[in-house]
């Protein structure tokens, strides 16, 4: 083997280990973050130090990276990293050609932001008042400010009509259709009221979920449950597929 030859098989080997330690790094910070929102979905449930410590070691050994695949085949494995990126982001609505699309298509994204964002900030509530967790009425007053804050967020842009017609609660069917994006929504055709006809309005939407805390405000449940009832409802995007948020 000539020096040419060394030289390329060492530049091969460099490139290959760049491309290991760049995919090891992308899928650490993923999986550390799925670990992170998976853990703070839950922590209501969790009633002391001990438990949320357990649970958040099982949690990140279920995130672990395996790292077998990635010493075999580093560009195949990026490869496979990218293509699930893109098809994430196209899900979601953030790839390039989403954003050259209709003002629907539009709406649905800067909607479906704001419901990411209620969700971090409810999250983000309940992480505080876990300081107040020994006061059960400090405790419980953050978290009904937390939720006041957030309903006022999904009040800015809601429609009210569609607001009503999800305040009478009555669902007559639920379906899904294809946006021009390629995407599944799912829709809910909901009695809008006596002298109208049946309405269909989309199911992830700040008008349910206002007309979700509102219903349960008025049957006197504590903002803490309604907070979590909440958090789980934000958590997904359709309720006829698996769709965690």
């Amino acid at each position: 083997m000539g020096p040419d030859h060394r030289q390329e098989a060492v530049q091969e080997e460099l490139e290959l280990e760049l491309v290991r330690e760049v995919v090891l790094s992308r899928r650490r910070i993923d999986n550390a973050v799925l670990a992170a929102l998976t853990l703070g979905a839950e922590l209501l449930d969790h009633d002391s130090e001990r438990a949320t410590a357990l649970r958040a070691a099982q949690i990140l050994e279920q995130h672990a990276v395996v790292e077998d695949d990635v010493a075999r085949d580093p560009r195949g494995a990026l490869r496979v990293d990218l293509a699930r990126d893109r098809e994430r982001a196209r899900r979601i609505g953030l790839s390039r050609e989403a954003f050259a699309t209709s003002p629907d298509a539009r709406r649905r994204r800067k909607q479906t932001a704001l419901l990411c964002e209620v969700r971090a900030d409810l999250l983000e509530v309940v992480r505080r008042c876990r300081q107040f967790r020994y006061d059960r009425d400090a405790f419980a007053d953050g978290i009904a400010q937390g939720l006041c804050a957030a309903t006022d967020k999904l009040v800015i842009g809601a429609d009210m009509d569609t607001y009503r017609a999800w305040q009478r609660g009555m669902v007559l069917k639920i379906s899904e259709v294809a946006t021009e994006e390629g995407l599944l929504r799912a829709m809910a055709t909901v009695d809008a009221g006596p002298g109208r006809g049946p309405l269909t309005v989309e199911w992830d939407s700040p008008e349910r979920r206002l007309a979700l805390v509102a219903r349960m405000a008025r049957a006197g449940i504590s903002p803490v449950i309604i907070c979590d009832r909440l958090l789980a409802d934000l958590s997904v995007a359709s309720p006829l597929r698996y769709s965690i948020r």
